[in-house]
């Protein structure tokens, strides 16, 4: 039998040298070794923290409708800093939209509800009383707005009828009205708000909201003007006695007419512009090119029912309410049918004097003015 022989004895001799520093030259290889990817290795493959981090992270974008949330793999990374921020930012500008869209009633109906439950009067007993002047103005300031009526501040305050009301804000100077129970229970109501940190809804701030909504674009500002449009009546038809010689009886003072133009602002959403031109359409024989954004804000500002009688915005706007009141067929205000048996004599409320007019009286007269615009004294 033969044995063949094998190839290591065969093969040529090598140098043991050279073999010894070939093997040295040689780098060692890299042995790796497969595992088999289970479901239960994915899972240790992430933390529970890093879980709920990637679950807060797809319920955020999703909140914010942000991309689709897709579910977590193996390899499921802990949110980055930058991905949290726009999270954030997200968060915020809704909470900041949903603070935009808050209306102007409802700040009205928050800052005249009552907080007797929550902040007590008596607490500011001690505390320094401002002058009578200060209080009467935040009064005035809070009736010229429109947020509340007389009666329903009178209420507010503790008083038994307007009356007691009317005469503190008739009452002048520092310590005008100082002995009178409206100084310190108004103060009091305006305190309590202070304390709670309530602000006094801003009109002209919800009228800049409006008219910024208006111009937002073309087709959003032609809608919101088309609706308030159709929300006010067509008076073009109406026509008043003596509206050609422009001289129609006026039946409401200063300050009624200017609490009239303060609510047509607020709730009809037509701006100070327009409106403007809407009363001075009301004039058959202008003696003025147009009525500017001036004049209306220098009659708005003023107080008294005299106050702003010879300017032209106190007529034209209330002929312009009056067709608003017929086109609605609304009935007569009780100050309108006190105003009509008081003013009746002379043929409507004098628009010949304001306040600025001199009277001459007796030196030893008081005279004194009521809420019609009658003088006394």
């Amino acid at each position: 039998m033969k044995v063949k022989p094998s190839n290591a004895a065969s093969a040529p001799k090598r140098n043991a040298l050279g073999d010894a520093s070939n093997r040295a030259n040689q780098s060692p290889s890299k042995v790796t070794k497969k595992k088999p990817s289970t479901g239960k290795e994915r899972e240790k493959d992430i933390s529970f923290e890093e879980y709920m981090a990637a679950a807060r992270q797809q319920f955020e974008e999703a909140q914010s409708f942000g991309p689709r949330p897709t579910i977590a793999s193996g390899n499921t990374k802990r949110p980055k800093a930058k991905s949290a921020a726009a999270s954030g930012g997200a968060s915020s500008s809704s909470n900041k939209k949903g603070k935009a869209e808050t209306t102007l009633e409802q700040e009205i109906a928050v800052y005249t509800q009552n907080l007797d439950d929550l902040i007590c009067t008596s607490a500011f007993e001690d505390d320094p009383l401002p002058s009578c002047q200060t209080v009467r103005n935040h009064i005035h300031k809070l009736l010229d707005a429109g947020i509340m009526t007389k009666t329903d501040f009178s209420k507010a305050i503790g008083c038994r009828s307007v009356n007691t009301l009317n005469a503190f804000l008739r009452q002048t100077g520092s310590n005008g009205g100082s002995s009178s129970v409206v100084y310190f229970n108004a103060w009091a109501w305006f305190r309590q708000r202070e304390v709670a940190k309530l602000k006094m809804p801003d009109m002209k701030k919800k009228q800049a909201q409006e008219a910024g909504a208006a111009s937002g674009s073309s087709a959003g500002g032609s809608t919101s003007k088309t609706a308030a449009a159709k929300s006010l009546p067509d008076i073009s038809h109406i026509y008043l006695g003596g509206e050609d010689e422009d001289d129609v009886s006026v039946w409401d003072t200063c300050d009624e007419v200017r609490k009239k133009i303060n609510a047509h602002l607020r709730t009809s959403g037509v701006t100070q512009a327009q409106f403007c031109r809407d009363i001075f359409a009301q004039l058959r024989q202008p003696k003025i090119k147009s009525i500017q954004s001036k004049q209306l804000s220098d009659f708005l500002h003023g107080k008294g029912p005299r106050t702003g009688a010879k300017s032209t915005v106190f007529y034209a706007a209330w002929v312009y309410f009056e067709k608003l009141r017929i086109a609605s067929g609304k009935p007569k205000s009780k100050h309108r049918e006190d105003m009509e048996d008081i003013w009746s004599c002379m043929g409507g409320f004098d628009r010949t004097a304001d306040n600025r007019t001199s009277f001459v009286v007796r030196a030893e007269s008081n005279p004194r003015m009521d809420r019609y615009g009658r003088i006394f004294g």
